[in-house]
């Protein structure tokens, strides 16, 4: 087989349902491509019956049973083992590609196979257009899906670019590349396995790829629903096995997007996010900076409870740190008031906006 589609599916029968007939209208499965299901410790005799059923129309399908759930990695691995393509495409059930983007996917891999290990494509949130991943970067010792909650339509997000690591909800990888690093580490329960992986192959020497060509619209999360994930525990073994060998590498994103403009300005910088080495960043980044105000914040950011109004009311520019991009959104009337069109906001998935595009 030229290559393997592999799905792990648990219990939700609709979500099931809709990825299948997604599947079925945007992939043709012929004689040089196959479908391997492995059902993780399903019990939802629906599910079951259903993906039974597709034997009627898929040719070359086949299905696997595991009756106690084993997790994503072995799930997978067992899968991978039982299929027979020359190269492996990983999707998760709540991933939903646009016509043809796994036939692009492996064809990109396939026209650049002496050099890249791993590539995946665009993934977008269906619930509102906006980017989930275009792969992992990292900042000290966490990581983080780069440009998520993007503008879709921003130059960066459609150049083809090297990642440290990638996410398998959507990837294609060499088989031999694949058996050679490993295959997904068992040591993990439904996290970090993908994206060790990925990592391995990177440091092998072999790039990892975000190729905007191929695009898929991505719940996340969807089929974590019902997983039970401890993902401390196991971040803690990542770090201990791979804290010595990863790069900060944020900047690397950050920088495009900041025109010479916007570098000459002088900033007070508002550190809302819960991360540290942000100094270090910015120092790489070349920024101006007058002072920093330290106040981490998790989750949905209020400016109106955090700040008085001299804050407000301040005549020089604002560099807002933040987790995500969407912690800051619901401020319309604060970022209106302050009409301070060279105010910033950076977070820790790379993006930079000015603080007046969220009230456009």
């Amino acid at each position: 087989m030229r290559y393997s589609i592999i799905v792990s599916i648990d219990n939700n029968y609709a979500l099931t349902n809709n990825f299948i007939e997604n599947l079925l209208l945007t992939t043709t499965i012929k004689d040089d491509n196959e479908l391997i299901i492995i059902l993780d410790g399903c019990v939802d005799i629906q599910t079951i019956e259903y993906l039974k059923s597709l034997s009627n129309k898929i040719h070359f399908f086949k299905l696997l049973h595991n009756k106690t759930k084993t997790g994503y990695g072995k799930a997978n691995n067992i899968a991978v083992d039982n299929s027979s393509g020359d190269i492996l495409v990983f999707i998760n059930s709540d991933v939903f590609p646009v016509k043809d983007s796994i036939e692009t996917l492996v064809s990109y891999l396939e026209k650049n196979i002496a050099n890249i290990g791993a590539v995946q494509g665009l993934l977008i949130y269906p619930q509102n257009n906006k980017v989930q991943s275009t792969g992992h970067l990292f900042l000290d010792l966490q990581n983080t899906h780069v440009y998520q909650n993007c503008d879709i339509n921003k130059d960066m997000i459609h150049k083809v670019s090297t990642r440290q690591a990638l996410t398998t909800a959507f990837c294609a990888i060499s088989r031999n590349i694949f058996i050679k690093n490993g295959k997904f580490n068992e040591h993990y329960y439904n996290a970090y396995e993908g994206f060790e992986l990925t990592l391995k192959i990177s440091l092998s020497g072999l790039k990892c790829m975000y190729y905007p060509e191929a695009i898929a619209y991505h719940i996340s999360g969807g089929t974590r629903g019902s997983m039970n994930i401890c993902e401390t525990q196991q971040g803690k073994y990542f770090i201990k096995n791979w804290g010595g060998k990863i790069i900060t590498d944020i900047e690397r994103y950050i920088l495009p997007q900041l025109d010479q403009e916007l570098k000459e300005k002088m900033y007070s910088v508002i550190i809302l996010s819960q991360l540290t080495g942000w100094e270090g960043v910015l120092e790489k980044l070349q920024i101006n900076i007058n002072g920093y105000i330290y106040h981490p914040h998790y989750g949905e950011i209020n400016l109106y409870q955090l700040f008085p109004y001299s804050f407000l009311d301040f005549g020089g520019n604002y560099l807002f740190i933040v987790d995500s991009i969407k912690n800051i959104w619901g401020n319309y009337n604060w970022i209106n008031n302050r009409s301070n069109s060279y105010d910033i906001v950076i977070d820790t998935h790379g993006n930079v906006i000015k603080l007046q595009e969220f009230i456009l």
